[in-house]
């Protein structure tokens, strides 16, 4: 990777004092080189859309005409993926509307939503409405606060598939993400879902391992 796209990446994603309004501006000013970059960087979506494939297999929902929710949807790389694999009807939320018109012109989302994620459930979106909802790369330092996976659950329907990748690194240098497992185990315990599976993954984005976490909601 060139050192200034590395020197771009790294002054997001690892500035643990970066605050949300930042994080918007730096992918305002980003959006139209993000997706050359993210070549660079090494990072791709495929991962996230074949383990969405197998795990749909492993329950007996192979049908592709599933509706998806792709959280965090950047540029549309999640949604690009999973309509190579036959899927779409999905949905692609951000909050960075530089970034959701590079997503449009791909086509492959049958409807963009220009809107923050957290803790609440967005308003334009209603609850158990989905059969599935996935993020890739929402994790990071002042991006997605950890509740936004309970929100997730919320939007899918039940017995539907949520989904996260994110760097693995983060859980260690992020303070709010270092409690991911705590969080996700007691949401199991509560009856919100059930773990499927949690896994490293090697080389995940610029040589450094993802954490992908499966869930089926109950």
């Amino acid at each position: 990777m060139d050192p200034q796209t590395e020197k771009t990446w790294k002054s997001l994603v690892y500035n643990v004092s970066i605050t949300p309004t930042a994080v918007k501006e730096f992918y305002d000013g980003w959006a139209g080189l993000y997706d050359q970059d993210q070549v660079k960087l090494q990072t791709g979506a495929e991962h996230l859309a074949d383990e969405l494939v197998s795990t749909l297999k492993s329950i007996g929902k192979e049908e592709k005409e599933l509706s998806i929710l792709d959280v965090a949807c950047g540029t549309g790389l999640v949604g690009d993926a999973l309509v190579k694999r036959g899927f779409s009807d999905i949905t692609g939320l951000d909050f960075c509307k530089s970034m959701l018109d590079i997503a449009n012109n791909k086509g492959v989302y049958k409807k963009l939503v220009e809107s923050s994620f957290g803790e609440e459930v967005p308003s334009c979106l209603a609850v158990k409405s989905f059969d599935c909802v996935v993020m890739k790369g929402g994790f990071a330092a002042g991006h997605l606060p950890l509740a936004s996976l309970g929100t997730m659950a919320k939007l899918c329907k039940p017995g539907g598939i949520v989904i996260n990748s994110m760097t693995l690194e983060y859980t260690k240098i992020v303070a709010e993400y270092q409690g991911i497992e705590d969080y996700v185990n007691n949401l199991q315990e509560e009856g919100v879902w059930k773990i499927i599976e949690r896994k490293v993954i090697g080389d995940y984005i610029n040589g450094k391992d993802g954490l992908l976490h499966i869930f089926q909601v109950e």
